[in-house]
């Protein structure tokens, strides 16, 4: 503990010279960045009584000590001896012409150890792997081999096998009872909202949801040094919402898109200040993912105008904008409200379009359904179940025109705009009428009866 402790301490003293001699390190996350890199090269070293317990040491290091009792592991070939190794340019023939040492020395010097350590040694434990496949495998070291074939009359050697004893059951799944305070956190959560993601988070698995939405346990946020996925996906959003802002409420013309091209550069490097605040985005990767930002948004702005041109009529309604609405069933114990964030919504040739951006790639298999049993049993269908929502939140205001609901995948814009679809035998639906409306909603109370049902506890998925 204390060797632990000492290692601590100098890594702090190293941080206190960092910031006595860079005054700019002025930032606890900044401070926090460099820890990690220091700690994570820090080393403690096994030390010991030289002359009591247990000693830790290499071959090299037991040369002229003796030893009662001696154990060594891993005393498979090709690791006690090394044997031949791949880390020099020169050949081995060139090697031994010009007289320069070899595996062979190499595995010479460490023979005479091994034999030097066992000589007066009462005790000695030598620990080989005897699986022939798999990690850390081989045949036994041919020291062992040698010791068995040239036996002498003092030596008393036995075998010994060990398997490590795995249990019947590798791991038993979480089992969280639904307590009142539990069911009362849930009504609450009924009140204020539940999301798509909520939902579908329940579907991959409940104690992810119990963890995250009863216990409100978030996961740490970490400083990030490198953009990741999701924050380089907020960004392409914000962009895209600020370009398209002044717009809202008025169809889109060939100009308005022209003029957005002209601001993609500068907004996304606005973007990136806020959400990344003082990072590096001018070299590395992160100056990668801020091209990468732009290309998307630059096609994005692409496929819109090639769809203004070829006569479509384009009406931004709402951008990042949150829905909610009260679903209220005889199945369910009390009114829940589902709640959202929609990306944009768009009148297009008379049709409201609902859209939710991926900066992943999405195929349009992923939005297609062929029956609604077990809707909400599969993941694979946490796209549809999110849409959908976003169509049930918004329906009420759509003044009686036709909606459609899909996805715009980033990774896959030659696709374009992915909607729903809903195909039985070779008939294909991709309005949200009524009847697919009543569908869906029957399945979302199944699952929300599930999630509000005392008798059935949070069951983790494994």
């Amino acid at each position: 503990t204390k060797a632990f402790v000492f290692a601590i301490f100098k890594v702090i003293n190293k941080l206190i010279n960092y910031y006595s001699k860079h005054q700019h390190i002025d930032k606890i996350e900044t401070l926090h960045a460099i820890y990690k890199q220091v700690i994570d090269l820090a080393e403690v070293s096994f030390e010991g009584e030289p002359l009591n317990g247990l000693q830790f040491m290499g071959v090299l290091e037991s040369r002229v000590l003796d030893f009662d009792t001696v154990i060594v592991t891993s005393m498979n070939e090709g690791k006690f001896p090394a044997g031949k190794s791949q880390n020099s340019f020169i050949p081995y023939d060139v090697k031994r012409e010009l007289g320069l040492p070899t595996f062979k020395e190499k595995d010479a010097i460490y023979t005479y150890h091994f034999y030097h350590l066992l000589q007066r040694a009462k005790n000695i434990y030598l620990l080989y792997n005897t699986e022939s496949e798999g990690l850390d495998a081989g045949e036994k070291s041919r020291f062992i081999t040698q010791l068995e074939v040239e036996k002498q009359r003092n030596h008393n050697l036995s075998h010994e096998i060990y398997n490590a004893v795995l249990p019947e059951t590798a791991y038993t799944p979480m089992v969280i009872e639904k307590s009142p305070a539990v069911m009362e956190r849930l009504k609450k959560i009924a009140e204020e909202g539940f999301s798509p993601s909520a939902l579908t988070s329940y579907i991959r698995n409940p104690i992810q949801f119990y963890f995250q939405k009863i216990l409100r346990i978030r996961e740490v946020e970490e400083v990030e040094e490198n953009i990741a996925l999701n924050t380089l996906g907020t960004i392409i959003h914000e962009t895209l919402k600020a370009l398209y802002e002044p717009f809202i409420g008025k169809f889109i013309s060939e100009s308005d898109i022209d003029n957005c091209f002209k601001l993609i550069d500068a907004e996304v490097l606005k973007q990136f200040k806020i959400v990344y605040k003082e990072g590096e985005i001018k070299k590395g990767r992160n100056l990668l993912a801020f091209e990468v930002a732009k290309r998307n948004v630059f096609n994005f702005l692409k496929v819109e105008l090639e769809c203004v041109k070829a006569g479509d009529a384009i009406k931004i309604i709402a951008l990042e904008e949150t829905f909610k609405r009260e679903l209220n069933h005889p199945d369910l114990p009390f009114p829940v409200l589902i709640k959202g964030n929609v990306d944009r919504i768009e009148e297009r040739n008379g049709i409201i379009r609902i859209i939710d951006y991926k900066t992943g790639k999405v195929e349009k298999a992923s939005v297609g359904l062929k029956t609604w049993n077990g809707l909400t049993q599969e993941l694979k269908n946490d796209k549809i179940i999110q849409v959908l929502a976003y169509a049930f939140m918004y329906e009420l205001e759509t003044n009686g025109k036709s909606i459609e609901a899909g996805i715009i995948s980033f990774k896959n814009l030659k696709s374009g705009f992915l909607p729903f679809q809903f195909k039985e035998d070779k008939d294909v639906q991709q309005i949200i009428n009524p009847e697919i409306m009543a569908n869906y909603l029957g399945q979302i109370v199944i699952l929300l009866k599930e999630i509000l049902d005392q008798e059935k506890s949070f069951v983790e998925k494994v």
